[in-house]
């Protein structure tokens, strides 16, 4: 049985992917409770997958736990077209993995912002990156002569709308799927809507009504194997998946810029974890607004948090606000911080533009989704 998400309605049963939202829950119940064993049951459901082994319908494949979404390397994350981004950034295969790790064994810091930290990795680090890699095995298989009706491309395709979605919002898009119990990107786009005044009429987080055109239109071409146009869908949806990431750096920027180098609150924790998210990704096409935000949103002893102020990390933003096409409409501003504070009406949406810009043989700081799986240009 198909169970409908957030308004999508997947081809496939992918229910099974989208309650790994069920198991950071869990983790993140878990670790408010003091733990003599550094928390094993909380690395359970990180390293098992406690929720989606209890669904009878599977999603199809092993990789269900957490931890194995880590693995940039594998059948899927190898297909993302951010895969070098992240491995030349972090410099080593697994990072997030090593860096979830250290902290579940890490008991001498603050117990608060170490959970804090452990489930804003993975709700903001581990599962968009194995998205990115979902796009590309979709493409791929896209691309492929023959049609393997056991493994077909929108099966790919509906596993990354259920790991955008996930399990805790409504069958609907409507005002019954507001709510913040979700997880994933889907809640995390609708709440900073509202704190960036990017909603639309309905209330509706205007990347995630953007998010669900797309969702539609690559399902459709995905099983009429329109390769070229889902091309062009996969790009504007792997880039629009961005946007609440970059608009929480910004929050927690905000949030953090009153607090003392030797502060203990959660959201310097949450703020790094949202910097990492998309840090190699801004570092491919500004070097210098990628060291901004470094200086400004990861932690470092003594040094105060956000030191030069969150414009400047909205600045630093701003920069590659072209490169991924999603521009000044969907980000918005917050308490008075505008990443497009700059702008000066030379940077056009991708809605204006059309995302055949990013094709062309003159948008070379764009990986083209189809280049990255025949390898005839990586990052």
């Amino acid at each position: 049985k198909r169970y409908p998400m957030a308004g999508f309605v997947p081809r496939r049963n992918v229910q099974s992917l989208s309650k790994t939202d069920l198991d950071i829950l869990a983790i993140d119940q878990l670790l408010k409770f003091p733990s003599a064993t550094k928390n094993e049951m909380a690395q359970i459901y990180f390293k098992y997958g406690k929720a989606a082994e209890i669904d009878d319908n599977d999603f199809g494949y092993t990789q269900l736990s957490i931890e194995d979404m880590t693995d940039v390397s594998s059948e899927v994350g190898q297909w993302s077209p951010y895969h070098s981004a992240y491995e030349g950034y972090f410099r080593q295969d697994k990072a997030t993995d090593v860096a979830v790790m250290e902290a579940f064994k890490d008991t001498s810091g603050d117990a608060k912002q170490r959970r804090a930290f452990i489930v804003s990795l993975t709700r903001f680090n581990i599962i968009p990156q194995y998205m990115m890699g979902l796009i590309g095995v979709s493409m791929q298989h896209c691309m492929e002569d023959k049609v393997n009706l056991d493994d077909p491309p929108a099966f790919y395709w509906d596993a990354f709308a259920a790991l955008y979605i996930g399990s805790l919002e409504g069958n609907t898009e409507g005002e019954e799927s507001f709510n913040d119990d979700g997880l994933f990107l889907w809640n995390l786009a609708n709440n900073r809507a509202r704190q960036f005044r990017t909603e639309n009429d309905n209330f509706l987080a205007k990347v995630n009504e953007e998010m669900l055109d797309l969702l539609f239109a690559g399902q459709s071409e995905l099983e009429r194997k329109d390769c070229v146009n889902f091309e062009k869908t996969a790009t504007r949806a792997i880039h629009l998946m961005l946007v609440p990431l970059i608009q929480s750096t910004i929050w927690y920027a905000i949030t953090n810029e009153k607090l003392r180098a030797d502060s203990t609150e959660e959201s310097l924790a949450i703020g790094e974890a949202a910097a990492f998210s998309v840090l190699p990704i801004v570092s491919i096409y500004d070097k210098q607004a990628a060291a901004v935000i470094e200086r400004n949103m990861v932690r470092s002893k003594d040094i105060k948090p956000v030191s030069e102020g969150p414009q400047a990390v909205a600045n630093a933003f701003f920069k590659i606000l072209d490169d991924i096409g999603w521009g000044c409409e969907y980000v918005g501003a917050a308490e008075g911080i505008d990443a497009c504070e700059q702008f000066d009406g030379t940077i056009v949406g991708l809605k204006n533009t059309g995302s055949n810009r990013f094709l062309s043989g003159a948008a070379t700081v764009f990986v083209g989704l189809a280049s990255v799986v025949w390898g005839i240009l990586s990052l």
